[in-house]
């Protein structure tokens, strides 16, 4: 289950981190609208993706024994953690390259009245 939830999440992870880039680069403020917006479909997207192996986990354990229920359920919540955790890495890596657009930005603007 975890791959099928992943996927999603890491496909818009590497749009927010590569937009990123392309802003810590360039710094245009025209890329920033898209950024928030990928960022927002990625917050999404991590929800959507944890609240699906929730829901797995929740419908396995319904179809168990009780023998070990307590056993599958953590290992269950926690495998169903990983979506949001790879979402989050990449949502950290590509607020941080951002950052460095917008210091970078206004550096620039800085030497642009100073001149």
């Amino acid at each position: 289950m975890y791959a099928s939830t992943a996927n999603p999440v890491l496909v818009m992870g590497v749009l927010f981190v590569g937009a990123s880039v392309r802003y810590a680069i360039d710094t245009e403020p025209v890329r920033l609208r898209f950024i928030a917006a990928i960022a927002l479909a990625l917050l999404v997207t991590m929800i959507h993706s944890t609240w699906t192996c929730m829901a797995a986990v929740f419908h396995y354990l319904e179809q168990s024994k009780p023998e070990g229920l307590a056993r599958s359920l953590m290992t269950g919540l926690m495998e169903s953690t990983r979506p949001a955790t790879l979402g989050g890495a990449l949502l950290s890596i590509g607020l941080i390259l951002v950052a460095v657009g917008a210091f970078r930005s206004g550096r620039r603007e800085l030497r642009a009245l100073r001149s």
